[in-house]
């Protein structure tokens, strides 16, 4: 079943438009991961929810959806070198990690 995050309330604003503005620019469709983790210190334990994990199958395609978001979305302005999109983990466990601050916005 595909998720339709356009319709889910609990997700930040600016990380439900980062995710759908990148699948329909890229032609992807994206598999999410995991989105709330009840007791997470992080981002996927915030509500509204401001971290998503993406599966990539394909390191060269995770690495197209990163640079991809990273070119247009700043994560912080007072930490530059934060990212809004990570790929990490290996093998079976390759995936994207897109996050948002309260003070993300367009790069």
């Amino acid at each position: 079943m595909k998720i339709d995050i356009a319709q889910l309330a609990f997700i930040d604003p600016t990380l439900r438009d980062i995710l759908l503005q990148a699948e329909k620019a890229t032609g992807f469709e994206f598999t999410i991961t995991s989105l709330y983790r009840i007791g997470d210190k992080g981002v996927h334990g915030t509500l509204p929810l401001r971290g998503a994990d993406l599966r990539v199958r394909l390191p060269a395609a995770g690495e197209v959806m990163a640079d991809y978001i990273n070119a247009r979305w700043q994560y912080d302005s007072e930490r530059p070198a934060m990212r809004c999109a990570v790929l990490h983990g290996m093998g079976a466990n390759l995936h994207l990690h897109v996050q948002v601050h309260p003070r993300t916005g367009r790069a």
